[in-house]
């Protein structure tokens, strides 16, 4: 494909992100976006489809696109991903927490029928680092993989709550469905952040699978606080998800890894990296690294020269302008949509597959039963 006709569905805070690099790169050509909240006066060379929610499907008869961005919420992206599939679609599907055990296997068998692509868009997977950190893991600088860590730990009661102290904030788009998972669910619910970029690394899930979890979750207190804090009602509010959600997996070969969901206390944003091996350990929020016998005994180091010794060929060939045009995220949307893009027009393999999405969010409703159940799963 010279040029990728693309259309969107999902115009809310995610798929505008998105919608705004895509339109800097020149490899994508947007052509649509379908949502029932898009304003049609912002339209100009794209077209708008928003008379009801099933709108996308008039989109996808009309519009003949290379590649659809799924970026609804979370209970309709499958969905949407199936019918644009069927539609003679390639699919770029944002992510999310996982629904249920199986979600994803209609669309891994379409996909493979039709043989159109998935793209599974997890940005932490293009993060400079982790795509260093995983040159130095194929390099053998850090030796065999033995424990790594990862999670989603980034307050967002900001997000689900308003000012006025009501659960379900109607300023942010995605406070208003993303809340009702706290108040059903005490589980892992998104997951795909901390696990993915550790499951590329050390191969989880393809040549070493996921055998046993077993999760924890602790007592539920941030949402009622801050409800309270601003003059709702806390007396009757129910919260199922737990604080803090601790998942321990343990892979066939002896990985074992841990992740932590972390989203209604007060705290600074993390996603808690750490791979550690028989050579060696790195750690990214603290952006250090102990090589044995190359770092001093017992000393770490600044992890700056082995990221750039390490350089992933996406951030060398892009990282300059991600760096500039991808502010936000730190350059790691924009690194993944020109894989994308790459991948379409035929010059390099995306990272990872729909099979892959399936695996990382099926932590969700198996630390769901594993909380429930007080009982580790074998798999």
């Amino acid at each position: 494909m010279e040029q990728i006709k693309t259309a969107f569905i999902g115009f809310g805070y995610r798929g505008r992100q998105l919608f705004e690099l895509i339109r800097r790169i020149p490899s994508f050509r947007v052509v649509a976006v379908a949502d029932p909240a898009a304003d049609v006066q912002q339209a100009g060379d794209w077209a708008c489809y928003n008379r009801d929610a099933d709108d996308y499907r008039r989109m996808l008869r009309e519009q003949s696109a290379d590649l659809v961005v799924v970026a609804s919420p979370w209970l309709l992206q499958t969905q949407h991903a199936l019918h644009s599939v069927e539609a003679g679609c390639h699919v770029a599907i944002e992510i999310k927490g996982g629904l249920a055990m199986g979600e994803y296997d209609a669309l891994i068998d379409l996909s493979s029928r039709r043989k159109k692509r998935v793209f599974p868009l997890e940005n932490a997977l293009f993060m400079e680092e982790i795509l260093a950190v995983l040159q130095m893991a194929e390099d053998g600088v850090l030796g065999e993989i033995v424990h790594m860590r990862g999670g989603y730990r980034h307050d967002l009661r900001d997000i689900l709550i308003d000012e006025h102290g009501r659960l379900g904030n109607p300023n942010r788009p995605e406070g208003t469905w993303r809340h009702r998972f706290y108040r059903t669910e005490n589980a892992d619910l998104y997951p795909t952040h901390g696990l993915a970029p550790l499951c590329l690394i050390a191969g989880v899930g393809r040549r070493d699978p996921v055998r046993r979890l077993t999760s924890f979750a602790s007592k539920a207190r941030g949402i009622a606080r801050r409800v309270s804090e601003l003059g709702g009602d806390a007396e009757g509010l129910h919260v199922a998800t737990g604080d803090i959600v601790c998942t321990q997996l343990e892979t066939e070969s002896g990985v074992i890894i841990s992740l932590t969901h972390d989203t209604t206390l007060p705290r600074p944003r993390s996603l808690d990296f750490e791979v550690q091996g028989t050579k060696g350990i790195w750690q990214g929020d603290t952006r250090r690294i102990y090589i044995e016998g190359r770092s001093p005994l017992e000393t770490w180091e600044s992890d700056a020269p082995y990221i750039a010794r390490y350089a992933h060929p996406y951030w060398t060939r892009w990282g300059e302008e991600a760096m500039r045009i991808d502010t936000h995220h730190r350059g790691m949307d924009y690194i993944m949509l020109r894989a994308v893009a790459a991948d379409l027009q035929g010059e390099t393999t995306y990272p990872v597959t729909v099979a892959d999405l399936a695996l990382w969010c099926s932590v969700t409703p198996l630390s769901k039963t594993s909380i429930a159940e007080r009982r580790t799963l074998l798999l």
